[in-house]
């Protein structure tokens, strides 16, 4: 495996990357830039829709509706559906925005534009943003939290949110963008998506990874990669990593009922994101293990951030 780079390569993600691919095998990847309305892509076909998650068809549901796959609260203004009717693209907010709450203060920090291409605020009007000097501005930063003008230090704690939303929010991305080719063999995750009664077999849980601010990355990327059949580990049969920015989520989808393992490894591997792969970077990231199977809303999580001035 040879990768390119006018950047040190971190060697040991380049390992890691060979082991993963020894159990799993990539069935999809995308890649789009982020904020960029220029280039629009679609996903399936235009006429004779068919919903991928609900199987109606016009005239029995509608599709006047802009689906994107990637929600737009992560800035992807290109990467869209065919295949989303009205109606589960209606449901499917609910999930979003779940997902957008947990997200809020890491939006506002890495100045993501949201669906109205404007940075999110978070708590007391906080507002970062970079100007056309390409310099950071911060708005409305509290008295309480400002220490050396050259190195501040945020503790913040995201607003309430859904946990198993969060979840269904990440399963949506990654079934929306699996192949049609692929799509049928994922038809029970598809009918657990859509009923909001249906438990998991295990726990649910997202792996959430932070890399410092001063190398964000401009694109978004959803993976999904799924266990060979010659695999004997208890492993889960498919996984998934979306990234953007500074940041990357990674999870499995909810389990068969003929894979209730009495040991269960939900996490085998890490999967790397490109800002893995900088040596420099190595012992800069920072990864939460964080619960989702809660179906109330929950106290939020507290992250700690920095901002050095370079």
């Amino acid at each position: 495996m040879k990768i390119q780079s006018t950047y040190p390569i971190n060697d040991e993600v380049v390992n890691d990357l060979k082991k993963i691919l020894e159990e799993y095998t990539i069935i999809e990847s995308v890649e789009i830039h982020e904020n960029d309305p220029s280039k629009k892509i679609y996903l399936g076909e235009k006429d004779n829709r068919t919903c991928r998650f609900c199987q109606k068809k016009h005239p029995q549901t509608s599709f006047k509706n802009v689906s994107h796959t990637v929600p737009e609260f992560l800035s992807n203004k290109s990467l869209l559906s065919y295949y989303e009717c009205d109606v589960c693209n209606n449901y499917f907010s609910m999930f979003d925005s779940e997902f957008a709450r947990i997200l809020l203060p890491f939006n506002t920090f890495s100045s993501t534009k949201n669906k109205k291409n404007k940075t999110p605020k978070f708590n007391n009007g906080l507002e970062i943003f970079e100007d056309v000097n390409s310099i950071i501005n911060i708005k409305n930063l509290p008295d309480n939290i400002i220490g050396d003008p050259n190195n501040i230090e945020f503790e913040l704690e995201t607003p309430t949110y859904i946990p198993n939303y969060v979840y269904r929010s990440l399963i949506k991305m990654g079934i929306s963008v699996i192949g049609n080719d692929k799509i049928n063999n994922y038809r029970s995750e598809i009918a657990w998506l859509m009923s909001l009664t249906s438990d998991t077999i295990t726990e649910s849980s997202m792996i959430f990874s932070l890399f410092p601010f001063a190398r964000p990355t401009n694109k978004i990327r959803c993976i999904v990669l799924e266990r060979k059949v010659n695999v004997s580990r208890n492993i889960p049969k498919t996984l998934m990593s979306l990234s953007y920015k500074n940041f990357s989520f990674q999870t499995f989808f909810p389990l068969h009922i003929s894979e209730n393992f009495e040991t269960f490894f939900p996490h085998p591997h890490i999967l790397p994101t490109p800002l893995d792969l900088y040596e420099e970077l190595k012992d800069e990231k920072k990864m939460s293990l964080i619960n989702l199977d809660g179906k109330i809303k929950e106290k939020g999580e507290e992250f700690k951030f920095s901002i050095k001035s370079i």
